[in-house]
């Protein structure tokens, strides 16, 4: 194989894996917020404390306040199991002042400093979601509590 093949066929590979990055990535100006309800007879402080913790093990956390019930976590390069200069996460967990609902927003940027374009990450808001429904929300597809 020639050299200039060998090296079209290493530039092609390393743009699919770069667009393979970011696949799951939305491009919007205003990312939608999820929710999941707070299981019944589960106490705010054990709920924070669940959601924290989860938290906590995947990002840094950058503004926590219990009192408003109201969590974000730094910008995240890593998401996709590598380090990226051009693609990068967020989440923000805040809950309803009944202390209920657990909101939750996934933000994601793409393309570098000085070039980002605002979006979500559908992977990251389905893990969010899921993981954390399952630590301190009722099932949301039969209405029954876990």
């Amino acid at each position: 194989m020639s050299l200039i093949r060998k090296a079209g066929c290493l530039v092609a590979i390393m743009l699919m894996a770069g667009c393979a990055s970011v696949q799951t990535f939305v491009e919007t100006i205003d990312p939608s917020w999820d929710s999941v309800g707070v299981r019944t007879g589960v106490p705010y402080d054990q709920s924070w404390d669940r959601s924290v913790d989860y938290l906590v093990k995947r990002f840094d956390l950058e503004v926590l306040s219990r009192a408003d019930g109201y969590i974000r976590t730094s910008w995240n390069y890593s998401w996709n199991g590598k380090l990226e200069d051009s693609y990068r996460v967020r989440v923000t967990l805040k809950f309803t002042p009944d202390r209920k609902t657990l909101e939750i927003k996934t933000e994601a940027e793409k393309g570098g400093p000085g070039h980002w374009i605002l979006g979500t990450d559908t992977r990251l808001t389905d893990a969010m979601s899921t993981d954390l429904a399952a630590l301190i929300g009722n099932d949301s597809n039969t209405g029954e509590v876990k």
